[in-house]
């Protein structure tokens, strides 16, 4: 199961810049915070939750993916299950090496030519023990650094396939490599053969300037696709890894030598993603013909939202709000499978009142008190969010519960109708999806808990 709390490779701090991206232009202006903001009491409070809200599915269309080199981390792999359908996730990257003079690569007899992708032992969603293939083919859509990737965004790549992996489980111990009879240790990786034949071909057919400047070699070869098939699982792949290389082993007078192409953070790249839901629960939501007062669906990649929208109530005007809670319970349908694929690690909520995705102000207090979400930890303290295991009545359940207590405040004084918008933290690069139960269930009903003083 991924879980965003465990971030080996991945710079938090890289991860909030790519949601200061995602809200560039829909910053709030606000007041200071208070430091009683920065309690976490709210969430044993109790108070008014007769309040009934509605719920839609919203369906964004322009998510950033990757800007300026980051994320650092990708899904791959696809996967079909009964509830929300069918989700594919692969990448593409530029190679990028330091020019030399000498390319003996160029003349001499290849050994092999691998393809090593690094990737994260603790962040896998599905059943990772299903064997899956790997495929590398040759892209043809340029990539620039400087370009704002979006979750629908599609890449042109060749049809012929330069190299692949089959029936691949990941192993989740080092991988020992050994090299001139000396053994190298490195952290897990997929190693993908590339075809010696047809990836030299293209080395070799090409003109010798391509190999004086970097962005002469882009311009002539613009890297590499990476698509998984026969899945049923995704794992978190690391391509800006020192250890996630293209290297060509070739023979030199006396030992074997490598020419080695890197995917590293100035390596510009991009997410490709999708989802179908055809024929599941999912699809009656988005369609509409499953109301969200019974279901409401919310996933990962390039998949559905939720909309909550609820009229201002007249009743708020002359009341000290202390605290206003969202709280919801995960539901487990027929089929589902919990433990293979685990509900959202963090859902928050976004103001939807001028049409697009705006922070709220409690999610802007919450990115401060942790400095700027380096301490997941702290952000959930002050906000929530994180899915909890409860007991309801006996049974086991997780809950979800996220303070809006700034926002609905805002809300009072200005007189406006509740409009949110909720999705989980790090929508692109997590599979994660869940279901909740709408705020019409008899026993897990959704609520909005309102704890005011007259």
């Amino acid at each position: 199961m991924i879980n965003r709390y465990n971030m080996k490779f991945q710079s938090i701090g890289v991860v909030s810049l790519i949601l200061a991206v995602f809200f560039l232009n829909s910053c709030n202006t606000f007041e200071d915070f208070g430091a009683d903001q920065l309690s976490n009491e709210w969430i044993n409070a109790k108070g008014i939750d007769t309040f009934n809200f509605s719920v839609i599915p919203f369906q964004q269309d322009s998510v950033v993916s990757a800007y300026s080199g980051i994320p650092s981390t990708f899904l791959l792999g696809n996967i079909s299950e009964p509830i929300l359908g069918k989700m594919e996730a692969g990448f593409c990257t530029q190679l990028r090496f330091v020019p030399e003079k000498e390319r003996l690569f160029l003349k001499n007899t290849i050994d092999s030519i691998v393809l090593s992708l690094r990737y994260d032992t603790s962040e896998f969603y599905g059943n990772y023990k299903t064997p899956m293939t790997v495929a590398v083919y040759p892209l043809t859509t340029q990539l620039s650094i400087g370009t704002r990737y979006y979750s629908k965004d599609k890449f042109q790549y060749g049809t012929t396939k330069l190299g692949s992996l089959d029936q691949f489980v990941p192993n989740l111990d080092s991988v020992k490599i050994t090299t001139n009879k000396i053994e190298y240790s490195f952290a897990p990786q997929m190693r993908i053969p590339i075809d010696t034949g047809l990836f030299m071909n293209i080395l070799r057919t090409a003109p010798d300037t391509v190999f004086t400047a970097i962005d002469s070699f882009l311009n002539y070869f613009p890297g590499l696709a990476i698509v998984a098939k026969q899945a049923n699982s995704m794992v978190s792949v690391f391509p800006a890894s020192s250890d996630s290389r293209l290297t060509i082993y070739y023979k030199g007078d006396t030992s074997q030598l490598q020419f080695t192409f890197t995917m590293s953070s100035s390596a510009a790249k991009a997410p490709f993603m999708s989802v179908d839901p055809v024929g599941t629960p999912c699809q009656d939501f988005i369609s509409k013909s499953l109301s969200g007062d019974s279901l409401i669906f919310i996933q990962g990649l390039n998949g559905t939202d939720a909309r909550i929208t609820m009229p201002y109530d007249s009743n708020w005007s002359n009341r000290l709000i202390n605290y206003a809670v969202l709280e919801f319970y995960v539901a487990k349908l027929p089929g589902d499978q919990l433990d293979i694929y685990a509900p959202c690690d963090i859902l928050f909520p976004q103001d939807l009142s001028s049409g697009k995705p705006v922070n709220t102000r409690d999610f802007e207090i919450a990115r401060n008190a942790s400095q700027d979400l380096l301490d997941l930890n702290r952000y959930t303290q002050v906000i929530g969010g994180d899915h909890v295991l409860v007991q309801v009545n006996g049974q086991d359940v997780y809950r979800y519960k996220m303070n809006i207590t700034a926002h609905f405040k805002q809300l009072q004084k200005t007189k406006k109708s509740l409009d949110l918008l909720l999705s989980p933290l790090f929508k692109t690069e997590s599979a994660n999806r869940v279901v909740l139960y709408g705020n019409k269930h008899s026993q897990y009903r959704a609520k909005l808990n309102v704890i005011y003083s007259e």
